[in-house]
């Protein structure tokens, strides 16, 4: 189950992914940490003076091969709940497009088969 959610962290920046808390194991500290998972990072753009700011998801930490972003619990700020319209954006960019065996367009002589 997602637990989709916005993060604001201690740089400032906020990034929205699928977050769960890391398993009872601690950093030798004793520091907690969160786990993010299709994280992207959100950031307001306006395009003209007087018109409304757009915002843009780009992938946090996107030279990273780890699929999982382990993050220290005291470096975030705040934890909220996305809004629709940015959810639903998110949804969007993180789906995967189920792909067919026969590659390229499906045409109306190319329909597949049952």
């Amino acid at each position: 189950m997602k637990n989709v959610k916005v993060i604001r962290l201690q740089t400032g920046e906020d990034v929205i992914a699928d977050l769960k808390n890391v398993p009872s194991h601690q950093t030798p500290d004793g520091s907690e940490q969160i786990s993010l998972t299709k994280a992207f990072v959100i950031i307001p753009m306006q395009g003209k003076p007087g018109q409304p700011v757009q915002l843009m998801m780009t992938p946090y930490m996107p030279y990273s091969a780890d699929d999982e972003i382990i993050i220290e619990k005291d470096k975030v700020v705040t934890i909220v709940k996305p809004k629709k319209d940015i959810l639903n954006s998110y949804e969007q960019n993180t789906s995967s497009i189920l792909t067919t065996q026969n590659k390229g367009l499906i045409t109306e002589t190319r329909l597949p088969s049952k």
